[in-house]
């Protein structure tokens, strides 16, 4: 029977052959996925032998990610702000850049403030589930192209406990809403630039939804859309962030400088542009 450590090292050997990313860390997360346990309590009893019935989940899970399936889709769930979200493949797999908006939102508003918040392109929910973990007198209006992303996102809100305030309404981009109405706008649209396709990893481009990634040959589309629909319609004073590809800085600044006060362009921790920030 295999130890628990002896099936990871099985696991990472067979993960790192076949050319996966992070093939150790994949190992230990389907794992202790299986387990139903977490990954540091596996790890800290890696000696504890594994039953057949896991063993041979494992094979069928490791033998997905070697064909390169993301871990996510596999366990059916991502962490994103601490908090746990069901995901699949009618989803985007929430990035830890994505947190950068919430951060910069945590440190301009009051987190007692009662503000109406708006999260386009909402996926799997995950910024106005976190939204509105973090700010508890905030009522959100959650929007989704998607269906099927929508229900998603509506059973990560009944998982958290904040259902009652989030609304989650099927349309694309703000058509159909009185976006006047909003205080505060969250954005994570398709930014991906076609032009550069050719450098994802077979991971995203082979099983994450391309409408989730793509928006026109410099990535742009879907935001010049959202600007053009903002233009003159916003509340004075109400806030806008954008997660953008770290090429479109100044190409967002232009997009939105016509219809605001100020848009300002925000690094991640990498010293990449990635958050366009506009007040109206």
């Amino acid at each position: 029977m295999y130890s628990r450590k002896s099936l990871l090292d099985h696991w990472e050997r067979l993960l790192l052959a076949s050319g996966v990313d992070s093939p150790r860390l994949s190992a230990q997360v389907l794992l202790a996925h299986i387990l139903g346990i977490s990954r540091l309590d596996m790890l800290l009893d890696s000696n504890s032998p594994v039953e057949e019935i896991a063993r041979k989940h494992m094979e069928l899970l490791g033998a997905r990610r070697a064909k390169g399936e993301p871990v996510a889709y596999l366990t059916g769930s991502k962490e994103f702000y601490g908090l746990d979200f069901e995901v699949s493949p009618q989803v985007l797999i929430p990035r830890p850049e994505t947190e950068l908006i919430l951060d910069h939102m945590r440190t301009a508003l009051d987190e007692n403030a009662c503000l109406t918040a708006l999260d386009i392109g909402t996926g799997s929910g995950a910024l106005g589930v976190s939204c509105a973990m973090l700010f508890l007198c905030f009522r959100v209006v959650a929007v989704d192209i998607s269906f099927e992303a929508l229900k998603i996102a509506r059973r990560n809100a009944e998982a958290h406990d904040v259902a009652a305030r989030i609304s989650f309404i099927q349309g694309d981009l703000v058509q159909a809403l009185r976006i006047s109405s909003f205080d505060v706008v969250m954005a994570n649209l398709p930014y991906v630039p076609l032009n550069t396709k050719n450098t994802l990893s077979p991971e995203v481009l082979c099983h994450e939804p391309h409408g989730a990634l793509f928006s026109g040959f410099d990535g742009l589309d879907c935001y010049r859309a959202l600007a053009e629909s903002m233009a003159g319609r916003m509340k004075a004073g109400a806030l806008l962030w954008c997660e953008i590809d770290c090429s479109q800085g100044a190409a967002m600044t232009e997009l939105f400088s016509a219809s605001s006060k100020s848009v300002q362009i925000l690094k991640d921790y990498a010293g990449h542009d990635r958050v366009a920030a506009v007040v109206f």
